[in-house]
């Protein structure tokens, strides 16, 4: 029995030893894996978060234009604004305020100044306009035109040295405006008026087939851009091709047509489809001092033109009804994908009223959906066109330009 029992309790401690073995074995054979997993870890780099951010995904880009017609300043809106300022100038704000804020909106304004400006002469109405200095600022300060076409049939009302003159005022005092369809010299002519809004490029052109009878004097260097004969027409293709491959959307505003006709003729529908052949997007038309229809033409290479035949006057005060309304055409050039073509997406033309009270007093511009029925029947027109009102505005509005226009196009 004794030996049973000393048996036993060697046969315990044997065990207990045993025990002791595997449990020390086996936490060392863990603190081993744990030592050599915290070894591996440390060895491992660890994946830093990019500070780079991620590229926005392509969005369409827009540009917003708008285009006003004919900036005709008779004596009674230059003597309006002299009346009107405080400091012996001439104080034009009365006449724009209505539509500045929606001129001013677009990324690009453009504007038909049918005056020239020239400083050095005193201002002048019909038959030969000059327009005080003053007029610059209130065009693009207060409205926020960017584009001046001086292409026109007044473009020599104050002879060759004032035409040179009125180059210079612009480019001397107004650097970031650009002119289009009168030119220095060659070099002036040959540098393209571009501007570039949201990676789309612009180019500005300008011409016109009128002068009055009037031309530069012999040997001036003064480039006034026509396109009167095979010659000229030539010359014309060439400066739109120029353009073309400078610009991914051209503009072209052209003083053509027969005044106060609101068909365009046969060389205006010849000349627009030559343009938009050449190269033209955009085709802005002026001189007949009313509307005319708003279309757009596919062209050969399958751009989608639009063709403004004439937007009438925009300021003025002429005494028949009909040249008192007018149009600013409002167009949207779009870039759909990042290595797409810049394109004309949509377009509609606003109209506008030129409102006087009687004997040409108080002369101002207002936008339609701004204009009221009692407006119209104070209107000073009334006492030669007892008709006007806003249904007259909307007949001759209808049969010209249509609803379709009035609404809004999308191009696709």
């Amino acid at each position: 029995m004794k030996k049973f029992v000393i048996t036993l309790l060697v046969g315990l401690i044997l065990a207990a030893g045993v025990e002791t073995f595997f449990c020390d074995y086996a936490g060392e054979e863990q603190a081993a894996v744990e030592a050599y997993r915290g070894a591996h870890q440390a060895e491992t780099p660890v994946e830093e978060p990019s500070s780079e951010p991620e590229e926005e995904p392509w969005e369409p880009q827009s540009v917003h234009l708008l285009s006003a017609g004919d900036n005709l300043i008779h004596s009674s809106l230059y003597e309006q604004a002299a009346a009107r300022s405080e400091d012996g100038g001439y104080d034009f704000t009365y006449l724009y305020e209505n539509v500045a804020p929606y001129l001013s909106s677009a990324d690009i304004t453009t504007l038909n100044q049918e005056t020239v400006i020239v400083p050095s002469h005193s201002p002048s109405t019909y038959p030969l306009f000059n327009s005080p200095p003053e007029l610059a600022s209130y065009v693009t300060d207060l409205c926020g035109v960017d584009v001046l076409n001086l292409a026109n049939n007044h473009c020599l009302d104050q002879g060759t040295e004032g035409l040179g003159e009125c180059l210079s005022f612009w480019s001397d005092n107004y650097p970031d405006v650009l002119t289009t369809g009168v030119y220095q010299n060659e070099a002036d002519y040959q540098t393209l008026r571009l501007k570039e809004v949201d990676g789309i490029t612009f180019a500005f052109l300008g011409m016109t087939e009128l002068t009055n009878g009037l031309s530069l004097a012999s040997g001036s260097e003064i480039i006034i851009d026509q396109a009167l004969d095979d010659a000229g027409l030539q010359q014309l293709h060439d400066e739109i091709e120029r353009a073309d491959e400078a610009a991914d959307i051209v503009v072209m505003n052209v003083h053509w047509g027969n005044e106060y006709s609101f068909t365009p003729t046969d060389r205006q529908r010849y000349l627009a489809e030559q343009m938009t052949e050449w190269g033209v997007d955009i085709v802005i038309g002026h001189h007949p001092h009313v509307l005319q229809p708003v279309e757009t033409r596919e062209t050969s290479d399958g751009r989608t033109a639009l063709i403004a035949y004439s937007l009438g006057n925009f300021a003025s005060a002429q005494s028949d009804a009909y040249c008192l309304i007018g149009g600013v055409l409002d167009y949207t050039v779009t870039r759909e994908s990042e290595d797409g073509e810049a394109a004309l997406s949509s377009y509609s033309l606003t109209p506008i009223v030129t409102h006087y009270d009687s004997g040409y007093a108080n002369n101002r511009i207002y936008l339609l959906d701004d204009y009221t029925e009692d407006l119209a029947a104070s209107h000073g027109v009334r006492s030669r066109y007892s008709s006007f009102s806003l249904d007259y505005i909307d007949s001759l509005l209808q049969e010209v330009v249509g609803q379709e226009a009035l609404d809004g196009v999308e191009v696709h």
